[in-house]
């Protein structure tokens, strides 16, 4: 009777489940079509270009902006000497609560004495207003939440969950067989206890908002981010996906992650990937559903799957002259855009 009731559940999810997600407008996916031109530009060391996009996007947008790419626009800002506007982007990072790693501070060197004495003298009070609403008793509990479930991002839970969403999108795969039931066991496990975690999660979001650098640090928003990201309980995203664009909306989660939790929903619940995120090599079967797929990943302001032909990229030729200069080769960009 047991496994009846489980290969019916299996059945029903294939049939009827379709995850929840929303559209954002014109004005959105616009300021994301510059802002994802500008980081890989920037990650791409294209640094005039990456300065030129970024300054559009800024200035043509209104809405809430992730002081993440206010850092990065100002990083990119130093490189070209255009220190003014560093400045103004600095101040908007830390005061939008952007934690400066200490690798990083090495790079924000200011050689104009009027800028220099501005960045030096107001750092201080940025930072200061940057994390004035820090709730840190928040912090520390999310902290123990960490330390509670350590074991379920271990790689046994993760092959666990990797094995069943694959079996699950697989009619072929059997769903009674002792290996399947004991990894689905792991995920049960896994589930309740995100539940529980998220369940205190969802109201303190509901009392202070959603968990962004001018309430939590670092460290505690990445945590938040996980736990809401593995609540699979939420199998079609219709508890959070309200929370989840309105987040996204006001730049505290990026196109990128509200696009994984989609797809991972709706791996688990057997309707199949709706934007390939993270890309780990599923585009690469797309073929003409490609234009489909990256016409789905505009609709949520995320930026265009591009598959290269490595086969036609040309091998460039070693100069003969051994004093000649040396050609500059195009620096790759690996893995995602946002680390938010």
């Amino acid at each position: 009777m047991k496994l009846i009731i489980i290969l019916c559940f299996f059945v029903a999810l294939k049939i009827s489940s379709q995850t929840k997600y929303s559209t954002v407008d014109t004005v959105f996916i616009n300021f994301h079509k510059n802002i994802s031109a500008a980081e890989r530009m920037y990650k791409k060391d294209s640094l005039m270009q990456a300065y030129a996009k970024f300054d559009n996007a800024f200035d043509n947008y209104k809405g809430e902006v992730n002081p993440t790419h206010f850092f990065n626009a100002a990083l990119c800002a130093l490189s070209i000497k255009e220190e003014y506007k560093a400045l103004h982007f600095l101040e908007n990072a830390i005061k939008g609560g952007y934690e400066i790693d200490s690798s990083k501070f090495a790079d924000i060197i200011f050689y104009n004495q009027n800028t220099k004495k501005e960045y030096n003298g107001s750092i201080a009070k940025w930072t200061n207003e940057g994390i004035a609403n820090r709730n840190t008793s928040w912090e520390n509990e999310l902290y123990g939440y960490y330390e509670d479930n350590k074991k379920y991002g271990t790689p046994v839970y993760i092959a666990a969950f990797d094995f069943c969403t694959k079996c699950i999108s697989n009619p072929s795969c059997s769903k009674v067989t002792p290996d399947f039931k004991s990894k689905y066991k792991m995920i049960k496990d896994k589930r309740k206890a995100d539940s529980l975690v998220a369940n205190d999660l969802i109201k303190n979001i509901k009392q202070f908002g959603f968990p962004n650098m001018k309430l939590l640090d670092k460290r505690a928003c990445a945590f938040a981010r996980n736990i809401l990201m593995n609540y699979d309980s939420d199998s079609k995203n219709e508890l959070l996906n309200d929370v989840f664009v309105k987040a996204l909306l006001a730049g505290q989660i990026s196109p990128e992650y509200y696009a994984t939790v989609i797809d991972r929903r709706s791996l688990l619940n057997g309707s199949g990937m709706i934007f390939y995120e993270p890309n780990l090599g599923y585009e690469k079967t797309l073929g003409k559903d490609l234009l489909t797929v990256n016409e789905k990943r505009k609709t949520i302001g995320l930026y265009p799957i591009v598959i290269l032909n490595t086969s036609a990229v040309k091998v460039k030729e070693k100069p003969k002259d051994p004093k000649a200069p040396k050609l500059k080769e195009e620096k790759s960009v690996n893995g995602g855009l946002y680390d938010y």
